[in-house]
């Protein structure tokens, strides 16, 4: 896999660059709006990405002199020109300034596509990390999503192969996952780190992290509805991509609601975990929000049923859940309120409160589960729409506690 920046001031073009690098395989892209400036000031958080494609209207919007600068600090960067006029003339001083490949706007998808593999080919000898991105979203309030995503974060970096994890609250309501694992307060929020997104390099990143342990960290919510509606989708798409190369896993609390900020999480999710208690009110619920992530272009194979708080009384609930979903529980997490109270009041992982108990070994299941099973269905969305596309005339989507 590769790690792409696409960079253009147009954001129709960008999102149309977006589409057809989503139909050339198996990419990670980030999309940032403006010249190649931009990126100067963002210190060495350019290390994360294997390619970098300028999208300029002539020679001087690419800024040649500001890319062969970035391509001597970044040796291992691949860039790529888009640019309408890709005379000779504008061959040879792309090629000075760094630039490996020059396609010609409109953009050809076959030209893209053979660059695109020239580039990933060249990656290759540089160990670039294969990130899992899995997303954790609920239909209900109280089911459980931010308690069994930040378990099951632990669990994974607790796991003998030393798994790093970095887990992403994108609650928007209250945002308080760092709190069920630690008592510690975060050094620093979501939208805090997106309002200073310019000073952004690793560093900064790593200060801005809760570092519950070497191999776990957690990017803490916003905390505050006002301030995590101020949170630009963009920003969160930067974060995401410079973090991720450097996790093994990226975990999403995304919550209750759907809209452009977690679409961006579930559209790069390899699985989307919907968390549902065995009861008719999440049956019905749960099909509502199936059937919003299906019309939204999500493939039903990337979907797992997590079922939490379960009792022998739910037996019934549970075959009438999953005869309207048409799957099967992915793992049931057994309900028991003493345990999961008494690690939520400490701010432990439940792990650490009781190792024994039927939570923490349905946790610990899940967590083996996810790392275990390689084969991915699908990296986000089925191939088609982009995101804008999807999002064209809707300024809002649906609150699923609402449902």
């Amino acid at each position: 896999m590769i790690n792409i920046l696409a960079l253009s001031e147009d954001s129709a073009r960008l999102a149309q660059i977006a589409h057809l690098i989503g139909e050339c395989g198996d990419c990670r892209i980030t999309r940032a709006t403006g010249t190649p400036s931009l990126l100067g000031e963002r210190g060495d958080s350019l290390d994360a990405f294997d390619v970098l494609i300028v999208d300029a209207l002539s020679l001087k919007d690419a800024q040649l002199a500001v890319v062969e600068r970035l391509h001597r600090e970044h040796g291992r960067l691949t860039c790529i020109l888009l640019i309408p006029d890709a005379s000779p003339e504008t061959l040879i001083a792309a090629m000075r300034a760094g630039f490996r490949d020059v396609l010609n706007w409109p953009l050809d998808a076959r030209q893209l596509g053979d660059a695109l593999q020239r580039a990933q080919a060249q990656s290759a000898q540089g160990a670039t990390r294969d990130t899992r991105i899995l997303s954790f979203i609920s239909c209900k309030g109280g089911a459980g999503t931010s308690f069994i995503a930040a378990n099951v974060a632990h669990a994974i970096a607790s796991l003998p192969q030393k798994k790093r994890v970095l887990l992403i609250d994108l609650n928007q309501q209250f945002a308080d996952a760092a709190f069920l694992v630690s008592d510690e307060t975060p050094p620093s929020t979501l939208p805090q780190i997106c309002a200073q997104i310019e000073r952004m390099d690793a560093a900064f990143f790593d200060t801005s992290l809760m570092h519950v342990s070497d191999t776990f960290h957690i990017l803490a919510g916003a905390g505050d509805p006002v301030k995590a509606g101020e949170i630009k989708e963009e920003r969160l798409e930067w974060i995401l991509g410079v973090a991720s190369p450097h996790y093994d896993f990226v975990l999403f609390d995304v919550g209750l609601t759907l809209n452009r900020l977690s679409m961006i999480a579930l559209d790069r999710s390899d699985q989307i975990h919907i968390v549902l208690q065995a009861s008719m009110p999440h049956v019905r619920a749960g099909r509502r929000l199936q059937e919003i992530l299906c019309s939204l272009g999500y493939a039903q194979e990337q979907m797992r049923l997590i079922l939490n708080r379960y009792t022998r009384r739910g037996e019934r609930p549970r075959a009438a859940l999953e005869s309207v979903l048409g799957m099967s529980a992915y793992q049931v997490i057994p309900d028991d309120a003493d345990t999961v109270t008494d690690a939520m009041n400490q701010g432990l992982p439940v792990s650490k409160i009781a190792r024994g108990s039927g939570v923490a070994r349905s946790l610990q299941a899940l967590a083996e589960n996810i790392t275990t099973r390689a084969a991915k269905p699908g990296r986000g969305r089925a191939k088609g729409e982009s995101l804008f596309g999807r999002l064209l005339g809707r300024q809002t989507l649906p609150k699923l506690e609402t449902l």
